[in-house]
């Protein structure tokens, strides 16, 4: 009898989990597509779960939301710092870099913006967006400004505000793309010339061999 009640006890963790992660896949790709403004009645559909499914396991859509843009985000500068791992020049790194978050990862980025937005009015959403940012920011710090220093180049501050400045200049260039609607494939040489002023890296560490 006991072991009955186990075994029903795992399989409806079981198919909590299923029903959760088809909700997250299923608004992964309707909220990079559309932003928060999807429908919890068409995330639901998708993912062939109910409403009151996501008040459930996720509390409410925003925090579904936020969620997603938060491993999005994650995602996307996992990938660009492998698209940048081979770069043989600082310059040829940050451009590779800047590309794939701007690029490729461009819709991460600006969910994770919209995010960031959203939990200024909705301070219950805060720490989701708080742990994502440290995460960011300790990539970050290995990802580009070690980089830089194996150059020889001097940081001018903590190792840890140059990897927040590095975030905040790619914010920013994303609510530049998504206010403008327009790609940043054809002045990524500007976007980069963006980072090297945030980070006050001089012109001469751009050729330096990695």
């Amino acid at each position: 009898m006991m072991q009955e009640a186990r075994r029903a006890a795992r399989a409806t963790r079981e198919s909590g989990r299923q029903t959760r992660d088809a909700l997250l896949a299923a608004a992964t790709d309707l909220f990079l597509e559309h932003g928060d403004g999807v429908p919890i009645t068409q995330i639901c559909a998708a993912a062939g779960a109910h409403p009151n499914q996501v008040t459930y396991y996720f509390g409410s859509k925003e925090r579904l939301f936020v969620e997603v843009a938060c491993a999005a985000v994650l995602r996307a500068g996992k990938r660009a710092e492998d698209d940048a791992a081979a770069a043989e020049t600082v310059g040829d790194y940050t451009e590779k870099l800047v590309g794939s978050l701007l690029g490729p990862g461009g819709p991460s980025v600006e969910l994770f913006v919209e995010a960031m937005l959203m939990t200024g009015r909705r301070g219950e959403l805060r720490e989701h967006i708080t742990d994502t940012l440290r995460t960011l920011h300790s990539s970050g710090e290995n990802a580009l400004i070690r980089t830089l220093m194996r150059t020889g180049w001097q940081l001018r501050a903590g190792i840890d505000v140059e990897a927040k400045a590095f975030w905040s200049a790619i914010f920013g260039l994303a609510i530049q793309k998504t206010a403008t609607g327009e790609s940043f494939g054809y002045s990524l040489g500007e976007a980069v010339a963006v980072i090297f002023a945030s980070l006050r890296i001089p012109e001469s560490v751009r050729e330096s061999t990695l």
